[in-house]
């Protein structure tokens, strides 16, 4: 069951990552790429974690693994209003 929702939350993670690819497309907003970068990383995170049989969920390159994809959502929300305080808005 566990491997599963693993396997669910990876699907829903890559969507979630084409998504904000398709709205990056439409409206060319840095911040979507950002967060499809992170969501990526997250599906591939969960798939990995599910493939090698989900044995500790505190290894070091999991919590890495996790660790960037909140630094890049950060990163992101910082670039856009770095970007609106340059511009002035």
């Amino acid at each position: 069951m566990q491997m599963f929702l693993l396997g669910m939350v990876s699907m829903g993670s890559a969507v979630a990552a084409l998504l904000f690819l398709r709205f990056w497309r439409s409206g060319r907003d840095r911040l979507f790429l950002w967060f499809a970068a992170a969501f990526m990383l997250e599906a591939v995170n969960r798939g990995v974690y599910a493939w090698f049989g989900a044995g500790s969920e505190a290894a070091p390159t999991y919590l890495l693994a996790r660790l960037v994809f909140f630094g890049l959502i950060i990163a992101g929300i910082l670039d856009k209003n770095m970007v609106a305080r340059r511009l002035g808005r």
